[in-house]
């Protein structure tokens, strides 16, 4: 080899070696909750699929904030300190995330909503069902199975979560202009966990007797949930329709509690939410549209077992 090409090897692994140990880009991802819950995990499996896709190979910087504003307000913080490049974002409903939204935002920051959104926060486009579509469904299932005069129960995860409340919203005006006599007796919170929604509804029955069927306005907690309701009642004479199809909802379909799921693509909501964030940053291209909703679809005991 002569001195040329050895000098040319030389620079050419230095160059190699320079990019190879350029840092890679930090994207933020901010879920509310547990980190165990299955929704989460499936739109988190959407989001390193796409990101794995992406020739710059973006790092992801997952956090799980409890559902509390002050305490999302300070991982965004913490988060845009560390040096992220873009947020993904499932946002509670209030005033103080929404501030820090508008200020990162008008700073440069490209922020995504993803599963719940938050309007007027200077987000980049928001990626997820329509949320009062989905409870729409949900009531037109529930007028479907129940009998005319059945009062039925809510189970949410919190009044500030957007998706949440907009669920319940649309549940609530298809059930007044359905022709069947169906009335919402209670409206309770779980927080997303099992055991706060095992408790919850044996107290909502407890309280009010007449209730013979839920719906569940969030994904979490549907074990807890469905648990307390089975071992409280005679199964075949409940009505329950819930979000999602995870493990828990595949098991009480099985046991006949549950009548049928709203499905909401968690997967694709991640991968769409990544795809639109990383074309922003890595190509300077704008979402199509500011709101992309995802297909909703209803699953039955006979969609998934027969």
């Amino acid at each position: 080899m002569t001195a040329q090409k050895k000098e040319e090897k030389t620079i050419s692994t230095k160059q190699n070696s320079s990019a190879n140990s350029r840092k890679r880009d930090r994207i933020g991802v901010i879920f509310y909750g547990a980190a165990n819950t299955d929704f989460f995990k499936a739109v988190r499996r959407g989001l390193e699929l796409e990101a794995s896709a992406v020739d710059a190979k973006p790092e992801l910087m997952i956090e799980y904030a409890d559902m509390n504003p002050i305490e999302q307000v300070k991982v965004i913080d913490q988060m845009v300190k560390s040096g992220i490049k873009g947020l993904i974002i499932s946002p509670l409903d209030d005033p103080m995330v929404t501030d820090t939204i508008k200020k990162i935002s008008e700073d440069g920051l490209p922020v995504v909503t993803v599963h719940t959104d938050i309007p007027d926060s200077g987000r980049l486009a928001y990626v997820g069902t329509d949320p009062y579509k989905a409870g729409q469904v949900a009531a037109a299932q529930m007028s479907r199975v129940c009998e005319d005069g059945t009062e039925i129960g809510i189970v949410t995860g919190s009044r500030q979560i957007r998706v949440h409340e907009e669920r319940i919203r649309g549940f609530r005006d298809y059930i007044k202009a359905s022709d069947k006599h169906l009335t919402i007796s209670s409206i309770g919170e779980n927080r997303d966990e099992d055991y706060k929604s095992y408790e919850l509804v044996q107290k909502m029955m407890s309280d009010n007797p007449g209730i013979s069927a839920f719906f569940f306005a969030t994904t979490g907690g549907v074990y807890g949930g469905c648990k307390g309701i089975f071992t409280m009642t005679t199964r075949l004479k409940f009505k329950v329709i819930t979000l999602g199809v995870f493990d828990a909802t595949r098991e009480f379909m099985k046991k006949g509690l549950i009548d049928c799921a709203v499905y909401q693509s968690p997967m694709d909501q991640g991968i769409d939410a990544m795809h639109i964030l990383t074309e922003k940053l890595y190509n300077g291209r704008d979402p199509e549209k500011e709101i992309n909703y995802e297909e909703l679809s209803i699953k039955t005991h006979e969609c998934l077992y027969l």
